[in-house]
């Protein structure tokens, strides 16, 4: 086990630890975080550990030690409003709401083909990573921690219009990311 729990630490350290960096405010406590989740691989009992299952059992651990810690550390109400000090909204659109040239979403030509490839996923998780930092919590908790909204509002004390705000946000943000780092690639020659 201990040769198995080597070669899964190598292969998902780092992975576990940008994903801890992303919602927890120092990187001393996300790697405390993967660390935890790590020891916890080593405790397993062997017989019913799947190597094949690692991603998914060290991300579902990392999850849960993430979770606890954000509960603990977010219980005082935070300030988002400089989250929403920016004309992204200018940006993206015109006065009559529509998309300004050159940054509508492309058309997605077969999104799960493209989902299950893994160049996309590393375009996808550079995008959230070039986030504000608050949106991309809100967001990543949401899409990758699957947490309620209720929750996420209760863990970072925000409201649910800021909820709503900095999922909205987010979305636009990662949809002009991924078009301009992934779907417009794919169409040059």
């Amino acid at each position: 086990m201990h040769t198995i729990a080597a070669d899964i630490t190598v292969q998902w350290r780092q992975a576990m630890l940008r994903f801890a960096m992303l919602h927890l405010p120092s990187r001393e406590e996300a790697e405390d975080a993967v660390q935890d989740t790590l020891t916890a691989l080593l405790l397993l009992d062997r017989a019913s550990f799947d190597a094949t299952q690692a991603k998914s059992y060290l991300f579902g651990i990392l999850r849960n030690k993430i979770n606890d810690r954000l509960r603990q550390k977010y219980r005082a109400p935070l300030n988002y409003a400089e989250a929403f000090n920016d004309d992204l909204d200018q940006v993206l659109f015109d006065k009559r709401g529509h998309w300004v040239d050159g940054v509508a979403p492309a058309t997605w030509v077969n999104p799960q083909q493209q989902l299950q490839n893994d160049q996309f996923f590393l375009v996808v998780d550079l995008c959230v990573h070039k986030l504000p930092a608050k949106p991309a919590r809100v967001f990543s908790m949401k899409e990758f921690l699957d947490c309620e909204a209720d929750e996420i509002c209760s863990t970072l004390g925000i409201t649910k219009a800021d909820y709503w705000q900095c999922m909205s946000r987010a979305r636009k943000q990662l949809q002009l990311c991924l078009h301009h780092n992934w779907f417009e690639q794919e169409r040059a020659p």
